[in-house]
């Protein structure tokens, strides 16, 4: 028996601008911009960069834009990369 999960990636009531973007950090080192489709207070999902990260990455997003509140610089894991983008969990 097979089961199917759906994750919902839609825009929350949160204002933000349009060309929302992040930097993201490999190691300590910039990865580059990448502009973010959607969040919600327990991932993103972003449009594919210059870099494709495989599942299972390590990245710190460094949310320069207060796009996810709080904290600036969040840890977290590529837990999907497909054709609709690169999906991060913290």
């Amino acid at each position: 028996m097979s089961e199917q999960f759906i994750v919902d990636w839609q825009c929350s009531d949160a204002v933000r601008p349009a060309a929302a973007f992040v930097s993201l950090r490999m190691h300590g080192r910039r990865a580059g911009l990448y502009r973010v489709r959607a969040a919600n207070p327990t991932g993103m999902l972003l449009s594919h960069g210059a870099i494709s990260f495989p599942v299972g990455t390590r990245l710190e997003v460094e949310d320069v834009m207060g796009i996810v509140a709080d904290k600036p610089l969040h840890p977290a894991q590529v837990v999907a990369n497909d054709q609709s983008g690169v999906k991060l969990a913290w």
